[in-house]
């Protein structure tokens, strides 16, 4: 997987799980299981064998893993060849690798259009 950017600002392992909203700053990277609302200005990283589940308003996402619900993201979505993802998707840009699974209905919104719908 390619390395993010920014600095680590929390981990959530595998084994581990949290239920409620999740408010970060810079880099979450989640290996395990988090169900609720995520908000961020940056960048939410869901690694092989996390799960993410609710709405998701970040900067950037990054799956690995399986992410359900509702995905805001104001600059990219990047699905990676192990991600999964079965939500409704705004964001500017998709990338999805190839093996990357995308189930839902995607909005490409322009930049501008994607943090008005943000909030």
């Amino acid at each position: 997987m390619k390395k993010s950017h920014g600095t680590l600002n929390g981990f959530l392992d595998q084994g581990c799980s949290i239920k409620g909203e999740v408010v970060f700053s810079d880099l979450l990277r989640v290996h395990g299981h988090l169900a609720g609302t995520v908000s961020s200005e940056h960048e939410l990283l869901v690694g092989e064998g996390g799960v993410v589940e609710g709405e998701i308003a970040v900067g950037r996402l990054v799956v690995a893993g399986t992410v359900r619900g509702t995905v805001r993201a104001k600059e990219r979505v990047v699905i990676h060849g192990t991600g999964q993802v079965f939500a409704e998707i705004f964001a500017p840009t998709l990338v999805v690798a190839e093996g990357g699974v995308v189930e839902g209905p995607v909005h490409m919104t322009r930049p501008d259009k994607a943090e008005a719908a943000a909030s």
